[in-house]
């Protein structure tokens, strides 16, 4: 009896600690990894873009009329214009970053070749769709845009990966996209 009273008396304390448990915001980062996440987040904010055009093609390409059609590869075409355009900036603060440990410079090469890798794959995309959305293109973005748009995709996931290992290694916590961050379960 009196060991199952102590074992109560034990789970009773730990359950008061643990209420007690303070929860401290996340130190300011300093001003380098400041812009180093702004310029991560613009250029992830700019293929969201691609990644919605994208879903929209593969959502409707079976029902869609034909201008509608070359509308959306119109859509693609100008996101992956857009982002293309961002890569580069990105890059140059990425390469600009002070790695100050081994883990953190693996982490940045990965990610100067993910976003060459990323760039090749907006360069191709801003091509195929520039060409699919002319007129009379309607049945080639019906054939071949879900693919295409499909490779995009692929590519954006393997940049996104790779960037979050990146940003977790130089310490840079990024909430998702409508998250709260700092958010209490309760």
């Amino acid at each position: 009896m009196s060991r199952v009273c102590l074992v109560v008396l034990a789970l009773l304390c730990a359950r008061s600690v643990a209420a007690q448990t303070i929860v401290r915001p996340e130190p300011p980062l300093d001003s380098a990894r400041a812009t180093l996440r702004h310029s991560l987040l613009v250029l992830r904010d700019s293929l969201n873009s691609i990644d919605a055009a994208a879903g929209r093609l593969q959502r409707d390409y079976r029902e869609a009329s034909t201008p509608a059609l070359l509308s959306r590869a119109r859509v693609m075409h100008d996101a992956c214009a857009r982002s293309v355009r961002t890569v580069a900036p990105t890059k140059d603060v990425v390469v600009s970053a002070k790695a100050s440990n081994e883990v953190r410079q693996r982490r940045q090469r990965e990610l100067v070749e993910a976003l060459e890798q990323l760039r090749a794959a907006l360069v191709q995309c801003q091509s195929d769709f520039a060409a699919m959305s002319q007129p009379g293109q309607g049945d080639q973005v019906r054939g071949y845009g879900n693919h295409r748009a499909g490779r995009v995709q692929t590519a954006l996931r393997k940049y996104s990966r790779v960037a979050g290992g990146f940003l977790a290694a130089m310490g840079i916590k990024v909430t998702p996209l409508g998250a709260q961050s700092g958010a209490l379960a309760g």
